[in-house]
């Protein structure tokens, strides 16, 4: 775990050592990740802050359900998150994690690889130069490139070879560095840092196979290749982790809707049947929302009228947004606080922090 203040050399450095692809930053009032990947664009790492670099992601605490910490590193974009306890963090929930999990799940055994693969792949030929090969990572946001040579895989260049190859204190100082010379900081091509042994699977593997054989070889990404070596597409976690979240479309959500008696059977299928698209479409927003309930009271009767008194409430592990409506319809009062609800629902998404980053001088 490190602080914003510290240096880029620092963390450099730990990871390199532990193997590890990510750390954990607090601050004193957000926490975060910075990883290898991150790193790519630093130019100096013995004077660069990690406070230029690190991402702030929010946190999750030991008691969150799986499915609710993939939601949430697929949706945001993020390979780990930090997970807290009393305000002080315990450890990172990572892809990596949740990858070593699935290789006990006996079911992926039943499910295509072929099915998962993310095509077309970008790739490089062997000749492709480091400076480039890195400013392409960059542009497209992506740590895995795999070498094409006469059409066969040949190898793959990641964010962490470029980054331990070259980003290091004591390549700080270079031609290129200087003042008023031109050169590159990156120089070669990528077949003299290439892995040679890119992890790989032919179209017929299981879903299974690719995360043992990810989690046995410490590898980020597999490739699924044809009976020539050619490249059929890739498999990250990303890929992986949606088998995750595929789950959560079995589940139905509980809405509890509170104050109508039996006899209302119409008025509650009518409300439940509303309520239910607005949480969908909430979920979009919130998708970490686990229940939903609406209270309806009887404020006071005019006559032969009744007046109503809403309130909807949709829970999730760490806050609820809470919304209401009054009126004499029943099912007219009911469309007014769905429409406020969604509104809450919007209000609350979670802003994403704007990453900072800073790329090296080209």
């Amino acid at each position: 775990m490190f602080r914003p203040d510290e240096t880029v050399s620092k963390v450099l450095g730990v990871l390199k050592e532990s193997g590890r692809y990510e750390a954990a930053v607090s601050s004193d009032d957000s926490v975060g990740i910075i990883t290898v990947r991150d790193l790519l664009g630093v130019s100096n790492p013995s004077r660069a802050k990690i406070a230029g670099v690190w991402r702030a992601t929010g946190s999750v605490g030991p008691s969150a359900r799986v499915l609710d910490v993939v939601e949430t590193l697929m949706r945001d974009g993020i390979r780990a998150i930090p997970v807290t306890s009393g305000g002080e963090i315990e450890g990172l929930a990572s892809q990596t994690d949740i990858i070593g999990a699935m290789c006990e799940v006996s079911e992926l055994s039943e499910v295509p690889a072929r099915g998962l693969v993310h095509s077309p792949v970008i790739s490089v030929a062997g000749d492709e130069s480091v400076s480039k090969t890195r400013k392409l990572m960059l542009d497209r946001d992506i740590s895995h490139i795999p070498v094409i040579e006469k059409g066969r895989l040949s190898g793959e260049v990641t964010a962490d070879i470029i980054v331990h190859a070259y980003i290091t204190p004591a390549s700080k100082t270079t031609t290129g560095d200087r003042i008023g010379e031109r050169g590159s900081r990156f120089p070669g091509k990528v077949t003299s840092i290439m892995d040679r042994q890119p992890l790989a699977v032919g179209p017929d593997a299981s879903a299974r196979q690719v995360v043992s054989d990810m989690r046995d070889h410490r590898k980020g990404a597999c490739y699924v290749t044809d009976g020539d070596g050619g490249v059929l597409g890739i498999i990250t976690p990303r890929e992986l982790m949606a088998l995750i979240t595929s789950l959560r479309a079995e589940e139905e959500l509980p809405v509890y809707i509170m104050g109508l008696s039996d006899e209302d059977f119409f008025e509650r299928s009518i409300a439940e049947d509303k309520l239910r698209r607005v949480i969908e479409r909430g979920m979009r927003f919130r998708p970490d929302i686990t229940e939903v309930s609406v209270r309806i009271k009887r404020a006071q009767r005019k006559g032969e009228r009744t007046r109503y008194d809403l309130t909807a409430r949709a829970l999730s592990p760490n806050d609820q947004t809470i919304a209401g409506a009054e009126g004499w319809d029943l099912l007219e009062t009911f469309d007014e606080l769905c429409s406020t609800l969604e509104r809450a629902l919007r209000r609350t998404k979670q802003e994403q922090p704007r990453q900072r980053r800073r790329r090296g001088r080209r």
